[in-house]
């Protein structure tokens, strides 16, 4: 009579085989939300450590003297010369448009592209459209992780003692077309300036109930996924630069005294004995002068026979004398 026994411990090994991928799914199904929420909690936390790194870089090109390619604050009404080519910001009434979109083009005024240089990417073409999936380092600055683009919006231009930034990154999926303020720049500006977004539960400014749609307000005050709400996932970093004011008195009896500001020559021309000249009675800087801009002071009987007593940057109020 033939035994039984193998073919009981084969049916015996099987079933616990079985009874073992039953748990292992149990506890995948149990920890595969803790994980991704950690995934999650980990992307946030190096998404704010990235913005605070692009801050310190944007912030090291205040003094650049390349305003074409490396200076950020080549802004309009900061008494630049005409002609000086601009840097492309991104605009508080178009935020959701540049976050959304799939690819960014390279310009080559653009904050991207001035960062990039700053950091020494090279490896990008004036004019290209990279997406996320490009995976290259110009691609790393454009884009955060969740494949959304990051945006460096500018702040209102005529504001005394401080020219202020945004710089914003949305985690949440592309396909979270979440809506934004597009009426009034100033003040959609303001409205995310002045919210806090650190909270798990942080909610959309009260001002945007009266802007959007009720339905596209609600979904910002919408918990998603790891019970965030959408609101929490929008990193923002505020970055001021400040404004300073530049006094000249000249006392000399024969010299005149004449001052570049920035790239804006002869920006100041004091004649003898004339007295004080403060910058902010000049039209292009009657709001101050921005940070990091390179002051020269020449003095002489003659532009032409001018020579040079003073040169730095501007990163306090100053005041100048000559005797």
């Amino acid at each position: 009579m033939r035994s039984t026994k193998a073919g009981d411990g084969s049916g015996e090994f099987l079933l616990m085989l079985l009874i073992a991928v039953a748990i292992v799914g149990i506890l995948a199904g149990i920890l595969a939300p803790v994980l991704a929420n950690k995934l999650d909690d980990a992307q946030i936390t190096s998404e704010r450590e990235t913005l605070r790194s692009l801050r310190r870089d944007f912030e090291a090109t205040y003094d650049a003297l390349d305003y074409a390619n490396l200076n950020e604050a080549s802004i309009a009404g900061s008494g630049l010369p005409s002609g000086t080519v601009l840097t492309t910001f991104d605009k508080a009434t178009s935020i959701a448009q540049r976050i959304f979109a799939q690819t960014v083009v390279v310009d080559p005024a653009g904050w991207v592209t001035k960062l990039a240089q700053k950091r020494g990417i090279t490896s990008y073409a004036i004019g290209a459209s990279y997406s996320a999936l490009t995976q290259s380092q110009y691609s790393g600055i454009a884009f955060n992780a969740y494949e959304v683009q990051r945006c460096l919006v500018i702040g209102p231009s005529a504001e005394a003692g401080q020219q202020r930034y945004l710089l914003v990154s949305l985690m949440v999926p592309p396909y979270r077309a979440l809506v934004f303020p597009s009426a009034d720049a100033t003040q959609s500006f303001n409205s995310i300036w002045d919210q806090s977004w650190e909270s798990t539960q942080a909610q959309a400014p009260a001002l945007w109930s009266t802007l959007l749609s009720p339905s596209a307000y609600a979904l910002w005050n919408t918990a998603s996924a790891n019970n965030r709400t959408n609101a929490s996932r929008m990193i923002v970093e505020r970055i001021v630069q400040p404004k300073y004011t530049l006094t000249l008195a000249n006392n000399s009896q024969t010299d005149t005294a004449w001052v570049d500001i920035g790239p804006s020559i002869n920006e100041i021309v004091a004649a003898p004995n004339s007295g004080t000249v403060v910058s902010s009675s000049l039209a292009d800087f009657a709001t101050g002068i921005l940070a990091g801009r390179m002051i020269v002071v020449r003095r002489g009987l003659t532009v032409a026979a001018a020579y040079e007593v003073q040169r730095f940057f501007l990163y306090s109020d100053v005041n100048l004398t000559v005797q």
